[in-house]
């Protein structure tokens, strides 16, 4: 008995210490938050980031967990710590402009603001549902994806958003949508797990699904020309580019020879449990302009890719787990034969891309093997943005194919309250 209460009374002492400390964390949290008005340093959580996005060299956005929100109009030197008004994940943002961007949370949450990021208004809620992507062509006009094929559209800002759906899928499970990329008010490409890839030409009337001989999760997509580049798992990537008339041709070839083969194998199964064989009716898919054709990019690497941003000199920076690396194209050569001549030009035939990747370099001192990186912008000079693991903001500049940490949030003066879930300072 005497050893019960001993020890009963060490479980009270344990538990006024911790309650004890919690207090006093709370005071000194109360106490730092109070400084910070004061203009003193104010301690942030070292949480993920996912979202970077920069409308030029000077303003910029980055977001991760709990709604967190921070942004720089000075190119990165100093950051305000905004609170998105949510306590989400917050996976994506999309910007038009310095003033007006929209962003994605995990719990099914669609912001807008309209005054550069400070305050953020919730336009839709897709309760339950996991949002991963979200891009804007214009002002008016975007789209968000996420679990379970959702895909949302609006053409008037986000006052009204209307689902969309998938042509010509045709798998057992709704696969998770990962990446979308607004082309222009009218066309998008959208990718996600299988493998998924989609393209709308009329605003999303119509998603047609692209055939894509891998069948690797996607999770995110950059314009690229006038297809894109998208990234994923086991360091995949692929290029969309739109379809000649013999790729498309041979587009048509195969799937016709992949549904041959589903209806044997249909045919096979019935006739071994002694069944008439049905034909299962498959409606012909919609003719449309554009089609687009699926290669594969060999990243030379099994890392998983996590982000990809395009550029404005034709290259693509992808970021990932343990890894940061350019992909730049040029035109294979032609052939003798691939030659027209004609008294006043000489005519090249197209030919497809030939790709290059290269990793930047890391800082002295950047653990590159132990972190990943989750979220990646690059502006139109060339200045490489990301963030990923434990609150790390990383820069680099792509002529010179370097990178290294440019701070961390949870231990930097560079970073000033702007407000929080507890209020504006």
């Amino acid at each position: 008995m005497e050893l019960i209460n001993f020890k009963q009374k060490q479980g009270v002492r344990f538990l006024c210490v911790l309650a004890l400390m919690f207090l006093v964390s709370g005071v000194a949290l109360a106490v730092e938050s109070v400084a910070n008005k004061e203009g003193e340093f104010h301690r942030f959580w070292p949480d993920n980031l996912y979202a970077v996005e920069f409308v030029n060299d000077k303003v910029g956005f980055i977001a991760g967990y709990s709604g967190s929100v921070f942004k720089t109009e000075d190119g990165g030197e100093t950051w305000g710590a905004i609170y998105i008004g949510v306590n989400e994940l917050i996976r994506h943002m999309s910007f038009v402009d310095a003033d007006n961007g929209w962003a994605v949370g995990h719990r099914g949450s669609i912001l807008h603001t309209a005054d550069g990021g400070i305050t953020w208004d919730i336009q839709k809620q897709d309760k339950g549902n996991y949002l991963r992507d979200i891009s804007f062509a214009d002002v008016n006009n975007g789209w968000a994806v996420g679990h379970g094929a959702v895909i949302w559209h609006t053409s008037d800002g986000g006052k009204n958003w209307h689902k969309q759906t998938l042509t010509g899928f045709d798998g057992r499970d709704l696969p998770r949508l990962h990446g979308v990329v607004a082309k222009d008010a009218n066309s998008a490409i959208l990718v996600g797990e299988f493998g998924m890839i989609a393209h709308t030409e009329n605003k999303g009337e119509l998603w047609l699904v692209s055939y894509n001989p891998s069948k690797a999760t996607l999770l995110s997509v950059a314009s690229y020309g006038d297809g894109a580049i998208a990234v994923g798992l086991d360091g995949g990537a692929v290029h969309i580019a739109v379809a000649t008339d013999e790729q498309w041709a041979e587009v048509q070839t195969i799937e016709q020879e992949l549904l041959a083969k589903k209806e044997a194998k249909a045919r096979k199964i019935a006739a071994r449990k002694k069944r008439t064989y049905v034909p299962a009716v498959v409606e012909p898919l919609p003719e449309t302009d554009i089609n687009y054709y699926i290669t594969t990019i060999d990243t030379g690497i099994n890392n998983h890719l996590y982000d990809v941003s395009s550029t404005s000199t034709n290259d693509v920076v992808v970021v990932g787990a343990s890894a940061m690396l350019k992909i730049s194209s040029s035109k294979a050569a032609a052939s003798p034969g691939d030659i027209a001549s004609t008294d006043e030009v000489v005519v090249e035939s197209a030919k497809a891309p030939v790709f290059t990747v290269a990793n930047l370099v890391p800082a002295d001192g950047f653990p590159l093997p132990y972190v990943w990186i989750g979220g990646v912008d690059v502006t139109e000079s060339g200045v490489i943005w990301a963030a990923g693991l434990r609150g790390m903001i990383v820069n680099g500049n792509l002529s010179e194919m370097s990178f290294g940490q440019k701070l961390n949030v949870a231990g930097s003066e560079a970073i000033k309250l702007i407000s929080s879930r507890w209020g504006e300072e």
